[in-house]
Formats: structure tokens, sequence, C-alpha cells
């Protein structure tokens, strides 16, 4: 634009002289409207290089403020993973809804309504079945993996907890805290086809299905029950420490995990001589327990301290502990639904933990943030979920910890409080703008700490190639040098036909009467013929036409002086 304006200053200068003459004018408008709409042309791609495309859906952009935590309904406590869909289930006790989350997505993708007060689930990884304790119903419901409806529920006894499927029996054990049994249910049938009286307070079922037992935590015993799963018989009690909780069975090593709740360790049981070889000291009142088989690693959530120990399942050894303390400050408030007492403590608060074996991921139910915990198994360390976009699509990359993400949301899943450095590289016809995070900023890279899950996207704006700029100069300066050049020969001409009318006014009024003046005026008209030749006002064809002119009339003049 302001090359424009030189150009049309210059114009106005170099014409000012004859600005009020009606022929000037014209061609002045016409040159005019040719700069304007070069104008708007530079204006329209300006437009174009700024515009955000607004239809693009991101994640809640990354602050300092953001949690680690994948968001579900009120006061969840059981989790689980369909081995089958890759889906995990989680159990939400004052929504009365099961929770599906998308692990590549870090997100809830849809809800089950189930009845009153949901509180463990199971999923049978051969008939994709997924089963849940309804608390305050005394009810399991059953829900199908493939199309996550509930499909019929089942009576069971008072305030149903956990429960465990058999898939080798297809039989599916309840434990009835309040009425002190288990309830046996046939899947096949989906009715109750037993109930065991072996336990006081019963809390927790695990089920080795190679074995076809099934250990029960009593809690009022602190025993762990040893059943038979040919014929529901009671084999024997195991002692452990103080209230027993959850159990996990190493189904490779045929070794037993309990969580004991007061005395703050975990009982290992050897499932071939039903004996406790090692109690582990771990954190504060442990409750959640998993073992990954693969990785020989048991991970344990200690609810008082908010740890999670992580022991090396063939030493029998704490080998590192996680504080998720700082993520789970209390993000939400429990309203609980009718029925359901405000004011609960453990058992009916509890945490789980279902480990992903495909990707060594180790999902938390965490009750104090309505949420979802995850650690990364690989490294042991508690980990969230960014996802990266490009806006718009296409018009760039970035590099995030050595990680190439191009177009399309990408996700990147680091630890929790580690800074990363994210760059953004423009693709040919765009520039870097700004990083969209809680307050845009344009430096890059950028280099952030890790708080929790958010959206971070970087913004490109469009920019005119060099070959499209050089076209566009390339026609300005064509259209202004022929409409430069018009002009030109406009005026030129218009000069010299000024010159010849003034010529002949000199021959005809002087030629009679005062021949010597005639040719003085003649001989000083010429002068300046050559001076405007000089400026440049007439070119050589026409200084040479008015030259022979004033040749012609001054030597008619000299011949008629003889």
């Amino acid at each position: 634009m302001y090359m424009l304006s030189y150009i049309l200053n210059y114009y106005l200068n170099l014409h000012k002289f004859s600005l009020f003459n009606r022929s000037f004018s014209l061609n002045f408008s016409i040159f005019v409207a040719v700069i304007s709409l070069f104008s708007l042309l530079l204006m329209d791609v300006t437009f174009a290089q700024n515009q955000v495309d607004n239809k693009i859906q991101y994640h809640q952009p990354l602050s300092d403020k953001s949690k680690p935590i994948i968001k579900v309904g009120s006061l969840p406590v059981g989790i689980d993973i369909d081995t089958i869909s890759g889906k995990i289930y989680v159990a939400n006790q004052f929504s009365n809804i099961i929770s599906i989350i998308d692990p590549k997505k870090a997100d809830v993708i849809g809800n089950i309504e189930v009845e009153n007060s949901p509180y463990g689930i199971d999923v049978n990884p051969l008939t994709n079945r997924v089963y849940v304790t309804n608390r305050v119903s005394d009810t399991v419901s059953i829900i199908d993996g493939f199309t996550n409806k509930q499909l019929s529920t089942v009576n069971v006894g008072d305030s149903p907890l956990n429960l465990a499927v058999n898939i080798a029996t297809n039989l599916l054990y309840v434990t009835n805290i309040n009425s002190q049994t288990v309830s046996v249910i046939d899947t096949i049938e989906n009715k109750v086809i037993n109930t065991l009286n072996y336990t006081s307070v019963p809390y927790d079922v695990a089920v080795n299905p190679y074995t076809n037992l099934i250990y029960v935590s009593d809690l009022g015993t602190n025993n762990i029950q040893v059943i038979d799963g040919n014929n529901n018989t009671l084999i024997m009690s195991i002692p452990v420490d103080l209230r027993p909780s959850v159990i996990s069975i190493n189904t490779l090593s045929n070794l037993i995990y309990v969580s004991n709740f007061i005395s703050d360790t975990v009982s290992v049981i050897n499932g071939t001589t039903n004996e406790v070889v090692k109690e582990i000291r771990v954190g504060e009142n442990p409750v959640g327990i998993a073992i990954n088989p693969i990785t020989d690693k048991l991970y344990v959530y200690n609810s008082e301290d908010s740890t999670v120990s992580v022991i090396n399942s063939t030493t029998n050894e704490v080998i590192k502990e996680i504080s998720v303390k700082s993520s789970i400050i209390t993000t939400g408030i429990n309203d609980p639904d009718i029925g359901v007492t405000s004011f609960v403590t453990f058992p009916f608060i509890a945490n789980d933990i279902s480990i992903d074996l495909s990707t060594n991921f180790v999902y938390i139910t965490n009750t104090n943030s309505n949420g979802v915990l995850v650690i990364d198994g690989n490294v042991d360390e508690l980990v969230t979920y960014i996802f990266v976009n490009i806006n718009p699509p296409d018009s760039g990359e970035i590099v995030c910890s050595n990680n190439l993400l191009k177009s399309g949301e990408s996700l990147i899943i680091a630890p929790v409080n580690k800074y990363i450095e994210c760059k953004a590289s423009a693709n040919r016809g765009f520039v870097f703008s700004t990083w969209s995070i809680e307050n845009s900023t344009d430096k890059n890279p950028l280099i952030f700490n890790v708080t929790g899950i958010g959206g971070l996207t970087a913004n490109f704006k469009q920019t005119i190639l060099t070959e499209t700029l050089i076209i566009l100069i390339s026609v300005f300066i064509g259209i202004v040098s022929t409409i430069g050049g018009w002009l030109y020969r406009q005026r030129s001409s218009r000069i010299t036909k000024r010159y010849l009318r003034e010529m002949d006014y000199i021959y005809e009024v002087l030629s009679e009467n005062n021949k010597k003046e005639c040719i003085t005026q003649l001989d000083k008209l010429q002068k300046e013929v050559n001076s405007i030749h000089r400026g440049g006002k007439i070119n050589e064809s026409q200084l040479e036409f008015l030259e022979r002119k004033i040749a012609w009339y001054i030597n008619r003049l000299m011949q008629q002086l003889k």
C-alpha cells in the first residue's frame, strides 16, 4: 500500500500542470481505478491470510490448572478393561451410570444407565459381557459389550460390592457385604444358582480359572476364604493382616496378592500351598491392587497418602512410590442420589485398578477427583494426555520431544510435572502465528510444564508465495507501464499539437508585415521545442516533425526577404 501511495503521489506531481484538463482528468480516473482494483486484490489476499477455521473443535486449552484426570461420573469405584474393544468401563456410584472411556482419546465416549449405586465391575473377555453390582438396588446388571446396552438384571444379596467371572465355568461370584453371602450366578441362564455362607463381611472376590479356585476377602475375620469352583465348597481359610480388601491373582505364577487396609501391607499367598509367603509394607490404607503378569509388577493404590506402590513381584520388594496427591485435589461435588448416604467411608468408598496388558498402562479410579488416573507401566510414572492440533490442516508440522506430528489431531502421552518442548514449522505458503493455550503466545519453540489433560494448537497464517508475489508485481508493473505509456503518448500528442497551433499563429500574424520578427519568434519557438524534448515531454519523431515545420516557415520567410 505504501508503494501504491508513492506511485499515486508521483503521478499527481508529474501532471499537476494539467490537472484541470478534461482529457487528463479522464485518463487520471482510469489510472486511479486500476490502482484501486489492485489494492482490493491485495486486501483480499491479506484478509484470507488472517482467517481461522472456527469449525475445528479442540480440547480445553492447556493451562497450569490442568489436571491429569480423565473425568467420569460421580464417585467412581469399579473399573475394568474390555480386551475385545479396548474400551474401559467405570462404575460411578452417585451417578448411577457406567462410563465408557476410549483410552486413545482419554475421554468418555458414552454412558450406560444402570440401577442404584453401581460399585464393582467385571468383563468376561470371552463373551464380551460386562457385569456390574448395584449396591443399593441389590442387583447385578448385565451389559452387552458390543452394543453397550443393559440386557437384564439379576437379584442378589444385600448390598453387593464386588464380583468376578469364572471363564472356565461361566459362573459369576458376587460378594454381598450386608447379607454376609456370596451369590453364584449362572451367566448362561442369568440366574442365581447358589448362595454361599462362608464369610462374615465379604468384600472382594477373585478367580483363578486355571486352578478353578475362588478367593474371597473377609473383612470380619481377616481371612481369605478359598472356595472350590467345581462344587462351590469351602476348602480353607488363610489368615492375613487386618482388613483384607482387594485381591489380585497372577495366574502365571499362581500367586495371590491381597491389600490389607488397616495393616498397610500386601499379603503374598502361594496358590499351591495356600500359605502366606510374605507381607509387603506399602503406603497407608491400601485398597486397589492389580498385577501385570507380563512385567511381574504389582500396583497398589494407598488411599490415605495418595500414592501408588510399585512392587517387583519376583522379589516382592517395593521398587517405587508414585505420588498422585497434587493431581487429585477435589474437582467436583459428589451429589448422592436418593437412598444413598452422603457420608460414607471404606469399604463403600474405595479405589480400583485395572491394567491394559497390550499397552502396559495402569488405570486407577479416584473418588476425590471423580476421575481416572493413568500410570505408564513402562516407566512407572503418572502421565497425562496432550492433544495436538494444526490449524488450518496441512499448514505445518510440530515436533514435540523429538516426535514429529503432522496434520490432524495427534496424541502426546507425557509424564506429569515434566517440561517438554514443542516447535512448530510452517509448510510452504504459511507462516507460524500463535500457540492456542490458556494464554496464547507466539513463542516458538514453546516450552511448558505438563500438569494435566488439555489441547495444544499451532496456528498458522497464509502468506504470499515468492513466485506469486513476483507475478503480482510483474502484472502491476506491466499495467502501470502500459497505462503510463498511453498517458505519455496522449500528453506528448497534445504538446505537439499546441506547438503546431502556436507556430501557425505566429506565421499568420507576422509573416505579412514583419517577417524579421516572425523569424525571431519562430527561432525562439525552435529553442522551446528542443527544451521540452530534452525534458522528455515529446519524443524524437515529434521533435523532428516540429523542427521541419519551423524550418519550412523560416526558409519561406527568408526567400521572401530576398
